[in-house]
């Protein structure tokens, strides 16, 4: 690259902020399925822990990269779910007005999920204005499908058989959380469908309660979840059924077709 190059390209951030964004990518590729810390990540990318933080958001609100709990370290997506990025990204566009509204009424902290394998992945978070919010769950953030509200309503979602497997698949990975069972994994999924909407606390986040409402495409197969989490104290039984409402009826109102219903009332519960 002679002078002049060099000089047009300082003075153009585009192909420079690309550059920093691929070699991010390629430190991540390199690393493989066990994925890599900010700390490390930034060092290989020869840049600063804080640029590569913002980096690794991007990646991960983008589809090609996903954020696993632990420490926490960043890893590339599976091809699957970098193909499915852009209906991701245009899912998160369309909702997260809904979300950003949920979010306000309750307080509290509102996500979107989609289904990823056999896991549940966090496509998108609104924080509310209470002054404790779960902050534990972040965008990329992924776990078995079933564990946390919006992925046990997925999964109850799912027809039977399917969801059957899936727990099959999971019960593993399950006792990493609580030691939970593929038996009580079973009950919790047939608690939701009875129910209609998810209930589950103590499970991702020790202390917190989440409720959740599975979104289904036009044939009813389950496509998204949408769900609350608050500290427990703040989930009593009727503030959970009215987040559930809230859910279905903000749904309902943008036009996107929840499982089961679509109700349009208000939210009508307060904190406790």
């Amino acid at each position: 690259m002679n002078k002049a190059e060099s000089e047009s390209e300082s003075q153009s951030s585009g192909p420079v902020v690309l550059r920093r964004g691929l070699r991010v990518l390629g430190v991540l590729r390199q690393a493989g399925a066990g994925g890599m810390h900010v700390t490390d990540i930034a060092r290989a990318a020869g840049m600063q822990r804080s640029t590569a933080y913002r980096y690794l958001e991007v990646l991960v609100q983008e589809g090609y990269a996903l954020r696993e709990s632990e420490a926490p370290r960043w890893r590339i997506a599976e091809l699957g779910v970098m193909m499915a990025g852009d209906p991701h990204a245009q899912a998160v566009r369309g909702l997260r007005p809904v979300l950003r509204q949920i979010s306000d009424v309750t307080g509290d902290s509102a996500f979107l999920i989609c289904r990823a394998a056999n896991d549940s992945l966090c496509l998108h978070r609104e924080v509310g204005n209470y002054p404790v919010q779960v902050l534990a769950v972040t965008v990329g953030h992924r776990q078995p499908l079933g564990v946390g509200a919006a992925g046990l309503a997925l999964l109850a979602a799912l027809p039977p058989a399917e969801a059957d497997e899936v727990v099959t698949q999971n019960e593993k990975a399950l006792r990493a959380y609580g030691g939970m069972t593929g038996v009580q994994m079973r009950r919790l999924v047939e608690n939701t469908r009875d129910r209609g909407w998810s209930v589950v606390g103590n499970a991702a986040v020790p202390g917190v309660l989440g409720v959740g409402v599975a979104v289904c495409d036009a044939n009813g197969y389950p496509r998204l979840a949408v769900s609350v989490s608050s500290l427990i104290d703040r989930m009593q039984a009727p503030r959970q059924r009215s987040i559930a409402e809230l859910i279905r009826g903000q749904l309902a109102q943008d036009d996107v077709k929840p499982r089961p219903g679509s109700v349009r009332d208000t939210f009508s519960g307060s904190a406790p």
